[in-house]
């Protein structure tokens, strides 16, 4: 079956996978193997805290963790809260970690005093230059020949323009600012640490501005340019923490409400009042909202909220902005997929993203599924990989040379994705039976899935350096990612930590322990490097610490820059590795406070520093 069919087509197996995940049904039981012997992760897990319940389904991988009996007895003892401890750490005002949005405004200013706030017409044409430089994810949720129209005619008349097109100018400004803390000389430390001093202040004031515009435009109603914002704006959120934040979940559920009380997820030739450039831009966007739909939901070991078989919109085509306008009656045919158009990326990872939805629907699924269901996904998935076009497909660093770092970052990500669907697909098999091959194959794609993960969290530490090939890319190294290289190490650690019972066996041909153990130790670094910044990375280091038996000692006498220089994997080009910088893995970390409006900030000196 193509990729193109599998976009379009839900999958056909036999036994309960027919039957839509949300529909009540008594399903008989099926084969009894291995896939009636659950893991305790298979349910998920359920943590309590002082600030509430949490639940993760069994892919998730705190719920693979919490599999390990050790480890969990260990973090229970160290996360137990102490009596009292509530009450003396409850604060005074509350402190909002999540979307600002979800919280509304205490004040709204006027649409006038909004557009009077806007710095000088230089300085956002700069901005709005850098984002659409930038950012990979624009050509899917903006046509930036409409936008640039629309952005000359706000200029002549700012006070004509929608309050919806304002919130959408100030992610735009937001995010532009977000990425030009990555354009700073890493050499100059001083005039560094000022001038992120400033931006951090100008993100705060343009996210602000955000929110107010959307509450005047009570963005609840949808219309124009609304879920647009919502998108980018989700994007800001994503960029200004490290780690999981249920908020983000929560915003999401809104913009797929209104994506689906908006209709976009049907097929826009269906409905005469929707123009050709109009279906088109509705394609692009159902198509990104799909995307954010598995990535988050995955990050934060959730069911995903859209129902891939009550969708019926097609894939976007492969064009570029200047091939279509508002003008146009009947839009060109696609582009072939040799032309590597802004898009192409766009539409093959929604191609690849259609068959590791329905993986994730299987993982999230509360009934059970059998070897032979899981292997006709398995070649579901490997064909949708199979479909990459030569430009985008991910060989080595050598081959990429004369690649643009976005280009490489692109192919490094589709591999990303493809690797962690392998290890959500197979890790039910993750210990192996001597009397059944296809479970053993299951076994070693899961390890192999979880070691080449781990190749690639090192070759991205390495090559996010400064000075180094992807520095300026580091930014896209973001909690989304990092929850691929923690789901991983998890299943390693299991691996490692639960040996095969009486009745299973590891099979001749799997991957030896050592190879394991060097990978984890590897994984142990980076994330030991984070650990200060993030939640995650500091449970990560706790769980490979004891998992490799590393004493805490070690950790606490070793300077940062004896931890950078650590061996990297053999499969990396050491050539490429820049020794010598301490740089946390993610990179990006803001947490700033929201400011008044008067701030007294000198926007000229903003647009004289240049990008």
């Amino acid at each position: 079956m193509s990729s193109r069919e599998l976009s379009s087509s839900p999958p056909v197996t036999p036994g309960p996978s027919t039957v839509p995940a949300d529909t009540c049904v008594s399903t008989p039981a099926v084969e009894v193997s291995a896939d009636d012997c659950s893991a305790s992760s298979d349910f998920g897990s359920m943590r309590f805290t002082n600030s509430g319940t949490s639940y993760v389904h069994g892919a998730h991988w705190a719920a693979i963790l919490d599999e390990i009996a050790e480890l969990k007895d260990h973090f229970e003892k160290e996360d137990k809260p102490q009596p009292g401890s509530q009450m003396q750490n409850e604060p005074s005002m509350p402190h909002w970690t999540g979307p600002q949005l979800l919280y509304g405004c205490s004040m709204l200013p006027t649409k006038q005093e909004i557009i009077a706030s806007l710095p000088a017409r230089p300085v956002v044409d700069r901005l709005i230059s850098r984002y659409f430089n930038s950012f990979e994810m624009s050509p899917a949720v903006l046509h930036s020949v409409q936008f640039l129209k629309e952005y000359d005619d706000f200029w002549v008349d700012p006070c004509a323009t929608p309050i919806t097109w304002l919130a959408l100018l100030f992610t735009l400004m937001c995010l532009a600012t977000q990425f030009q803390v990555f354009r700073l000389d890493p050499s100059d430390q001083v005039s560094t640490v000022l001038r992120e001093q400033d931006l951090k202040i100008y993100v705060s004031i343009y996210r602000q501005r955000v929110v107010q515009c959307l509450v005047l435009g009570d963005y609840t109603k949808g219309g124009p340019y609304v879920l647009e914002t919502l998108m980018l704006y989700m994007a800001v959120e994503l960029f200004l923490r490290n780690d999981a934040e249920i908020g983000n979940w929560i915003l999401l559920g809104t913009i797929v409400q209104l994506a689906l009380h908006m209709g976009y997820h049907r097929d826009p030739k269906r409905f005469k009042n929707i123009s050709a450039f109009e279906g088109e831009m509705r394609k692009r966007i159902w198509a990104t909202v799909v995307e954010l739909d598995l990535g988050i939901s995955a990050q934060m070991g959730l069911p995903r909220l859209i129902k891939q078989w009550q969708a019926d919109a097609p894939e976007p085509l492969n064009l570029q902005d200047s091939d279509f306008n508002k003008a146009t009656v009947v839009m060109p045919p696609s582009r072939p997929e040799t032309d590597l158009t802004p898009m192409l990326y766009r539409i093959v990872k929604a191609r690849l993203m259609t068959a590791i939805g329905y993986i994730w629907d299987f993982a999230a699924d509360s009934r059970t599924y059998t070897h032979v269901e899981i292997m006709d996904m398995n070649k579901r998935l490997q064909d949708a990989h199979a479909s990459i076009p030569e430009q985008l497909r991910w060989q080595s660093m050598a081959h990429c040379i004369t690649n643009s770092p976005q280009l490489i970052m692109q192919k490094i990500f589709l591999e990303i994705m493809f690797q962690r669907a392998r290890i959500v697909l197979h890790r039910r098999y993750l210990h192996g039976f001597p009397d059944n091959t296809d479970y053993n194959y299951s076994q070693e794609a899961c390890l192999d899935a979880a070691l080449t993960l781990l190749d690639y969290q090192q070759m991205l530490q390495d090559e996010t350096q400064p000075f180094c090939q992807l520095y300026q890319e580091r930014w896209k190294v973001s909690s989304l990612v990092n929850h691929d290289f923690l789901l991983a190490i998890s299943v390693l650690c299991l691996y490692l930590k639960q040996p095969a019972s009486d009745g299973e066996a590891k099979p001749t041909g799997s991957i030896p322990n050592e190879t394991i153990l060097g990978a984890l130790k590897r994984s142990y670094y980076v994330w030991l490097s984070s650990s200060g910044s993030s939640k995650e990375a500091l449970e990560a280091t706790r769980a490979l610490r004891l998992v490799l038996g590393i004493p805490r000692l070690e950790t606490q006498t070793r300077s940062p820059l004896e931890l950078q220089q650590q061996p990297t994997s053999p499969d990396i080009n050491a050539a490429s590795y820049c020794q010598g910088f301490e740089i946390e893995f993610p990179a990006v970390t803001f947490h700033w406070p929201e400011l008044s409006v008067d701030t007294g900030i000198d926007w000229q000196m903003m647009g004289d520093e240049g990008p």
